[in-house]
């Protein structure tokens, strides 16, 4: 008896389209964090200045009953400027992916790119950040390279170095309760670090987990993984790493310690994030192509090198 399969006679279309897109990987955006927040008004130039007065020196002499008037200080101030770039990127789609396709592609497409925008940011602010003169190899590891694994000798090292400068911590310290398991937080830098260090940061004497915070729902940031010492750590899949770059060609994580008003991005009034759609009837005499992109005009800039601090590690 003949029977009639799908192998004679196929299906119209043999596939059915699940209306639920999969997730895509999106990494935490973390080096934004504790930027400073500055706008570039309109009309006003491409470049901010931003200006700090250099400190007085103390005057420990007393003036006595000569009635002679001291010399004066002359006062000086340290000028740092920001300009701005623009940046862009766009997709082009065919009349008939609209048309024809059963998913929202200009939906998504939008999701995308705003993912694209904000990405672009942190990753210029990254590469700004690793560009800083500070930095402090941890040395206080055992797994004998140069720099070694981080320890906790490192890490409060480091935070001597920020403290010693008159950095100012970014969160305050959260006190600690009678919950079973959990520990006090201290006053914190934030520390902006690769995923690829939670291995080391998980054997370190002294860290804390954020779940072990006295009230880690109020007081930790989705990135953040813990704290060691006066740091807290916030992870992202895209945090800075100098590939085969230490004394035995291991990859060096760049742990950026930064305090308060350390850096900043500055983004243009009215420019910050702009979504642009042409539709296809402007794209030209057949109506083809439709488009649909990002474009901003921003700067990250540090506006204190010793307020940073890339804390220089290898893998345990």
């Amino acid at each position: 008896m003949a029977i009639t399969t799908t192998s004679s006679l196929p299906a119209p279309v043999q596939q059915s389209f699940s209306y639920k897109l999969l997730a895509v990987a999106t990494p935490s955006l973390i080096h934004t964090i504790a930027a400073t927040r500055k706008i570039m008004p309109r009309n006003g130039g491409k470049t901010m200045r931003f200006r700090r007065y250099n400190p007085l020196s103390t005057a420990k002499v007393p003036l006595g009953n000569s009635g002679v008037t001291p010399a004066a200080q002359n006062l000086t101030a340290l000028d740092i400027d920001a300009t701005i770039s623009f940046y862009g990127t766009y997709v082009a789609i065919n009349e008939q992916v609209t048309l024809q396709n059963q998913d929202p592609v200009l939906n998504e497409a939008a999701k995308r790119l705003g993912v694209s925008l904000r990405q672009t940011e942190d990753e210029l602010t990254r590469d700004m950040l690793a560009a800083t003169a500070a930095f402090v190899n941890c040395i206080q590891g055992s797994n004998g390279d140069n720099p070694t694994e981080i320890t906790f000798e490192d890490v409060t090292n480091a935070v001597s170095t920020l403290v010693t400068a008159n950095a100012q911590t970014i969160t305050s310290g959260v006190e600690g309760s009678l919950q079973f398991g959990t520990s006090p937080v201290r006053d914190a830098f934030f520390a902006l670090a690769s995923t690829e260090i939670i291995p080391d940061l998980e054997q370190c004497s002294g860290f804390v987990s954020k779940n072990n915070y006295p009230s880690s729902k109020n007081e930790s940031l989705p990135s953040e993984w813990g704290s060691i010492s006066n740091l807290r750590f916030m992870v992202s899949s895209i945090g800075s790493i100098a590939r085969a770059s230490s004394m035995n060609g291991a990859d060096v994580r760049r742990v950026i310690c930064v305090g308060m008003d350390a850096y900043a991005v500055v983004e243009q009034d009215g420019y910050s994030a702009s979504f642009i759609y042409t539709p296809p009837y402007l794209t030209g005499p057949l109506a083809l192509n439709c488009y649909a992109g990002w474009k901003a005009a921003m700067c990250p800039r540090i506006l204190n090198d010793a307020w940073i601090l890339s804390l220089n590690c290898t893998p345990a």
